[in-house]
């Protein structure tokens, strides 16, 4: 296997044992599916840690996974979007959203979902609902 040499940026720590990196995104992708996703890398950080993976450098201030996860994503049911077809959105978005906003986005996913598609375009009042949600707090 062949480990990536691209320079990483200054301010970006990096893993200290890349073949355990690779056992670990492997394995996260698998129980994921098999896709390589923002919740399958998160699931590889937290394996590669619990099996001794370390870090060098110090971690970027503006680390979106971590934010990602303090955000609460999930559907407004709290199953699985797979299984129910609902969008995957942060908490606070989805509290923005009234109840025929959110059977509107709904909708869109499931129509998007029957098509083929993977992500489903945001309906305009889920756009606003997530730019507010998501923007930074000065």
């Amino acid at each position: 296997m062949v480990m990536s040499t691209k320079k990483k940026k200054s301010g970006t720590s990096t893993k200290s044992n890349p073949k355990l990196w690779a056992q670990a995104k492997a394995e996260a992708k698998r129980r994921m599916g098999g896709k390589h996703s923002a919740r399958a890398m998160q699931l590889a950080v937290k394996i590669y840690k619990k099996r001794g993976g370390r870090y060098k450098g110090k971690k970027s201030s503006s680390n979106k996974l971590k934010k990602w996860s303090k955000q609460d994503w999930g559907t407004s049911s709290g199953k699985k979007s797979s299984e129910t077809g609902e969008r995957y959105l942060p908490r606070a978005a989805r509290k923005l959203l009234t109840k025929s906003q959110r059977a509107a986005g709904n909708r869109a996913k499931r129509k998007a979902t029957r098509a083929g598609k993977q992500r489903a375009k945001y309906t305009p009042a889920e756009r606003k609902a997530f730019i507010r949600a998501t923007r930074r707090k000065s």
